[in-house]
């Protein structure tokens, strides 16, 4: 017995869907394949030695902007605030996470896991009774969830679960470390008029005109028609002039960045050596590499039988 299917609109629009969701179901299998053959290979290299690729480092908490954790107070990268009634199964979580360096010895690296991983132990804890005052800044974020507003009607203690990364903690990063040259502001930008009221040429530190005066018969070499000593010449180097701001670091050296690395897109932040079922990709996963396909050519050869029974039909 032939069995026929027919053809149907909600079914051309399943299969349409079907060839568009394929991409990245397969897209989602290639990154956990590769994640996976990544931490087979991983292991741990010294800061200092200032590795790249995937790989395992450590150092220093060194903050740039530094946050406050909401129970202790210290200053922290990040901090994760678990909220939750007694007997509660599940905590309603309020999070924020800022970029930070890790230090070992004179080497850095800038650490950029702001929707990465973050495993940190417990820093604080606290009980809240119903009619209990709190800080300010502890109250704008109990506000944001609508399970503590839930549990403040109903008059019930409220569990608080402090989990931060203080700053000068001992740190473990996974993570793909590269090289990165910093992008250089001029530290002083000075405007001057040409004549022209709106023409201006600038170079790092300094501005000079776009058009200088032809010098006028009789003025002293270096001098334009208004006698005023001429701007210093551009130097031959590749930055011409140039003024720097104490501390900044000059093109040449090199800065480490540590984050997901694009296509892995894999950050583990840790106050502890990563446990072993930490660094483990499912294989499930990788199932996507052969399912994202599958589901493109299935939605494919419907759409394709769907134009010909309409074809046979007359239809176009």
């Amino acid at each position: 017995m032939d069995i026929v299917l027919q053809p149907t609109l909600a079914g051309a629009a399943f299969a349409a869907l079907a060839v568009a969701g394929g991409a990245p179901i397969f897209s989602d299998g290639l990154r956990a394949f590769r994640l996976r053959r990544q931490l087979e290979r991983l292991t741990e290299r010294a800061l200092v030695e200032e590795p790249t690729g995937f790989v395992h480092t450590r150092g220093r908490v060194l903050l740039d902007s530094p946050l406050f954790s909401p129970l202790t107070g210290k200053p922290c990268a990040g901090y994760r605030l678990e909220v939750q009634g007694l007997g509660a199964v599940r905590p309603t979580v309020a999070e924020e996470r800022r970029p930070f360096r890790i230090v070992s010895g004179d080497t850095s690296a800038r650490v950029m896991a702001g929707a990465g991983r973050w495993v940190l132990a417990e820093t604080g804890q606290r009980e809240i009774a119903p009619d209990e005052q709190v800080s300010e800044h502890l109250t704008s974020l109990l506000k944001r969830s609508p399970d503590v507003l839930l549990l403040q009607h109903r008059r019930m203690p409220i569990v608080l679960i402090e989990r931060a990364l203080f700053a000068g903690a001992e740190t473990h990063v996974v993570g793909c470390v590269r090289h990165a040259r910093p992008y250089e502001l001029p530290h002083e930008l000075e405007l001057m008029r040409t004549g022209t009221d709106d023409v201006v040429q600038t170079v790092a530190g300094r501005a000079k005109p776009a058009f200088e005066p032809a010098p006028e018969p009789g003025d002293a070499p270096g001098a334009g028609s208004t006698g005023r000593e001429s701007l210093p010449r551009k130097s031959t180097g590749p930055f011409g002039i140039e003024r720097r701001a104490p501390g900044r670091p000059f093109p040449g050296d090199v800065d480490l960045w540590v984050d997901g690395g694009g296509l892995l897109d894999f950050v583990l932040v840790s106050d502890a050596a990563p446990a072993t079922d930490q660094l483990v990709m499912s294989k499930w996963r990788t199932l996507g590499l052969l399912l994202g396909p599958a589901v493109s050519l299935t939605g494919l050869l419907y759409l394709a039988h769907a134009a010909d029974q309409l074809r046979s039909q007359g239809r176009f």
